[in-house]
């Protein structure tokens, strides 16, 4: 099965051969609004997007509810679950160089779950570079073995200052495209570019496909505001789009069977942060 998840790698990228990480459990939802879905006759959706992620110096733990409303159609699937587990090391070389390593397991399901073809295994590798004022640039690969179709990804970016700095922060790759501007220790103001890469095994008496799969390829962005009212305590909330969708549908021995794009919708989130 082919699923590549991208929100853990891009915690994990965020925090690129970082000394310390605090533990933290975050909340997050957001809802896409109404779309028509292109070659469906007339028919719409939204959905709503339901995650909680924890996790520390080694280890991120990730499930996501992803809810859908259509409207013009018989409900084609009602909710998503994806969960994901990845394990990250990072360590220096010398002073400047360092390496980052890492392993996402996951899976995605509509209803039952069947571990023998419902898998993903994703590790990845790479090289940092420290120069002036603490920024890195990072290089490396990444591998998903699956039950359908392997791939390989280069990573590569930049990143520079923190989110707690003054002035500008970020992270410029992909997947992990981020920019804040923070004027106060209190509040700040960020830019997310979105992406999701999510396939998900239908159930077993699917109405698409009886066994089959999903899969989501998606491409958004987000702009909104940071309050900071504690220092353990981070909140975010803001609009979000996603400009390109397309939702392509495989059946259970993993061939396409058709694919759907959906047009552009305005949304919202939110976000609560502990940072332990």
């Amino acid at each position: 099965m082919r699923k590549f998840s991208l929100s853990l790698l891009a915690v994990a990228l965020l925090g690129v051969c970082s000394s310390s990480q605090a533990f933290f459990v975050n909340a997050n939802g957001s809802y896409n609004g109404k779309a028509d879905i292109d070659g469906s006759g007339g028919a719409e959706m939204s959905s709503s997007v339901y995650r909680l992620t924890a996790g520390g110096q080694y280890l991120t733990f990730s499930v996501k509810h992803t809810e859908y409303d259509f409207s013009g159609i018989d409900d084609p699937v009602d909710s998503l679950d994806h969960v994901a587990l990845d394990g990250h090391y990072d360590f220096s070389l010398t002073q400047d160089f360092g390496l980052f390593t890492g392993l996402t397991l996951a899976m995605g399901f509509e209803d039952e779950i069947h571990l023998s073809d419902n898998y993903a295994i994703t590790p990845r590798a790479g090289v940092s570079y420290t120069f002036a004022g603490g920024n890195q640039i990072f290089l490396g690969a990444l591998a998903q073995f699956n039950e359908v179709d392997n791939i390989y990804l280069p990573i590569a970016g930049i990143k520079f200052g923190s989110d707690s700095d003054l002035g500008f922060s970020g992270s410029l790759a992909y997947p992990a495209t981020k920019v804040t501007y923070r004027p106060s220790a209190y509040y700040a103001f960020e830019g997310v570019f979105l992406t999701v890469r999510d396939l998900y095994q239908l159930a077993d008496d699917s109405k698409l496909s009886p066994e089959g799969y999903i899969f989501e390829k998606s491409y958004g962005a987000a702009l909104g505001v940071i309050v900071n009212p504690l220092q353990m305590l981070e909140l975010r909330f803001g609009v979000q789009s996603f400009f390109d969708r397309e939702y392509e549908i495989y059946d259970a021995g993993g061939h396409e069977l058709a694919s759907y794009d959906v047009d552009p919708a305005m949304g919202f989130y939110g976000n609560l942060n502990f940072k332990f």
